[in-house]
């Protein structure tokens, strides 16, 4: 069975994977502390490092291009609020705020 696991400042969780929730809601929803404000990709307090599993994930969202450098989306990192899991794997995700 995939799994998603998800690597915070307090620790690493391993949640149940849910498609077509975004990873602020599925951290939210099993009580993982995953910084967010807006949800709408514009105070980018939930930039997320991929760290596994990138092709189980939706295309990077125009939010996500007009937030984060493109350096940084070489390096992985995302907008929880934007992440989708849109097929069964094994994910890995960490929070990486500025």
């Amino acid at each position: 069975m995939a799994q998603l696991t998800l690597h915070t400042r307090s620790g690493s969780y391993e949640v149940p994977l849910e498609t077509n929730q975004t990873i602020v809601a599925i951290a939210k929803k099993n009580k993982v502390v995953w910084g967010h404000t807006c949800q709408r990709g514009v105070c980018a307090q939930c930039r997320t490092q991929v760290l596994e599993g990138a092709e189980y994930l939706n295309e990077v969202t125009k939010e996500e291009k007009l937030r984060l450098r493109k350096a940084e989306r070489a390096e992985g990192y995302r907008l929880g609020c934007q992440i989708q899991i849109v097929k069964e794997g094994d994910v890995k995700l960490a929070h990486r705020p500025y």
